[in-house]
């Protein structure tokens, strides 16, 4: 090598640990000025600073935050407001309590989730159920179908469902499908393809594999939504996959969906046309999309969705102002429960102020590493009077809360980091009494198969190496 080539290498080197340095300097600077919560922030500074190399790329994939951000610009976001044709109503005369009334007025500050009065919900708990009123919703549209699913599997179920669309496209019917491009990836699969071709409009939601920003690796679009010529919509737990059916070859599945008629479907409209709009650049507004609605039954609805883009942690907020306006009592159901210290301090201070808090897990996941993770939460659950039900028959993949006798929230948000800060989720609250009646019937009847921990004392006496996993789970559960 000559000496040219000596010096033409030493500089290359020194410009690229330059460059380096700017960008770890780069991004602690950004770490700082963003204001995150302080334990997160000191996480991801000592991660650039002690494993660099490795640090610097577990930031790039899942460290940066996309608070200022937004999905849609405020021209189009005000659009699809002008779309959601049914009027504000007048807080002051619902027929809900006080503290209600609060929820209420707090969920539309934060974002579009307006109060839908006069809708008639239907509730499932299996899935065979779910996907055969579904199946005949679908075959009844007569102008659209937009649908929505984290995992939609090349599978008996998914096969079903998506001839079922295209029969649709044949009769005229347009369908626009998203799914979540790390829920369903399969990179040789053309299932998806195929669909495409036959007329369905079938698209990733962040697509992964492309020269793209590094975030859409961990913001994943988690939403279950069908919205069905603007007047039948479905929200829930359940994607498209056979074992939501019949379950895993080792486990059941237990989920919770709702079919929904009346207004409230101009909210799952609305959820769906935002990350249509992103990540198609068509705007879907006018009365086609939103048509009137007529009312449909006695139930009022709120749709309240969240996601990494935007000012607000929406739907933890919600969960927050639940457990501290819950008089008598909350029961939350969760295949993953990873919640946030702000949470973690709600949940006790509801215990310890008499409220009967209870929390429903499964004993068994279909990902080991979360069971662990929510096995670590239990002592400070125990240690506050929370009763802790495992669930043993299989996956508990229900996400539902109901307090008081008077409302209840379905929906696709996990009651974890995941779901309240990173990924995109919609859940529906239903300002209704024989509805709570009903959430909490099914909790009592899933209670009937579950393990109850009460005993702090022997709950810590599980093996010390169960302990030390669970701590590390905790410990990078925020990426998870």
């Amino acid at each position: 090598m000559t000496i040219m080539q000596l010096h033409i290498s030493e500089w290359l080197y020194n410009m690229l640990i330059i460059i380096y340095i700017v960008g770890i300097v780069g991004s602690i600077f950004v770490i700082v000025s963003e204001n995150r919560n302080a334990s997160k922030s000191l996480a991801w500074i000592l991660a650039l600073i002690f494993i660099p190399v490795l640090g610097f790329l577990l930031y790039l994939l899942f460290g940066q935050s996309m608070r200022n951000a937004s999905l849609l610009s405020q021209k189009n976001r005000e659009k699809l407001q002008a779309c959601n044709t049914p009027p504000l109503v007048d807080i002051d005369t619902l027929p809900i309590s006080d503290s209600g009334k609060q929820l209420v007025l707090m969920c539309r500050r934060l974002g579009t989730a307006r109060y839908y009065v006069g809708n008639d919900v239907r509730m499932y708990v299996k899935g065979r159920e779910k996907f055969d009123d579904l199946l005949h919703d679908i075959s009844q549209a007569q102008k659209f179908i937009h649908i929505q699913y984290f995992i939609f599997r090349d599978d008996s179920l998914g096969r079903e469902v998506r001839d079922a669309l295209i029969a649709a496209v044949q009769r005229g019917v347009e369908v626009r499908l998203l799914y979540d491009d790390m829920g369903c990836f399969a990179p040789f699969s053309t299932f998806f393809k195929d669909m495409r071709a036959k007329g369905v409009m079938a698209y990733p939601f962040m697509k992964v594999l492309q020269i793209r920003p590094s975030y859409r690796l961990n913001f994943r679009n988690h939403r279950k939504i069908v919205v069905i010529d603007g007047v039948v919509g479905y929200i829930g737990g359940m994607n498209v996959a056979d074992r939501y059916v019949n379950g895993d070859e080792d486990m059941s599945w237990r989920d919770t969906h709702m079919r929904v008629e009346g207004a409230a479907v101009h909210g799952l409209q609305t959820s769906f046309a935002i990350d249509w709009g992103y990540e198609r650049n068509e705007m879907l507004t006018g009365d086609k999309y939103f048509p009137n609605v007529s009312r449909a039954g006695e139930m009022d609805v709120q749709i309240i969705f969240s996601g990494p883009f935007g000012g607000w942690d929406s739907i933890a907020m919600m969960c927050e102002k639940l457990l501290s306006m819950s008089q008598r009592y909350i029961y939350i159901q969760t295949p993953y429960f990873l919640p946030t210290d702000s949470l973690v301090n709600a949940l006790q201070v509801a215990a310890l102020s008499g409220v009967d808090v209870r929390i429903m897990i499964p004993n068994r996941t279909d990902w080991a590493v979360m069971r662990y993770g929510s096995f670590s939460y239990i002592s400070q659950m125990l240690a506050a009077g929370i009763k802790v039900y495992l669930y043993m028959p299989g996956m508990l993949h229900a996400k539902t809360i109901v307090a008081d006798d008077e409302l209840s929230s379905v929906g696709s948000a996990n009651f974890d980091f995941r779901s309240f800060e990173h990924n995109f989720e919609t859940n529906a609250i239903i300002y209704n009494k024989e509805m709570a009646e009903r959430v909490k019937s099914d909790f009592y009847n899933d209670m009937k198969h579950c393990v109850l921990i009460e005993d702090l004392e022997q709950w810590r006496k599980r093996p010390f190496l169960q302990k030390v996993y669970e701590s590390i789970v905790r410990l990078v559960s925020p990426v998870l």
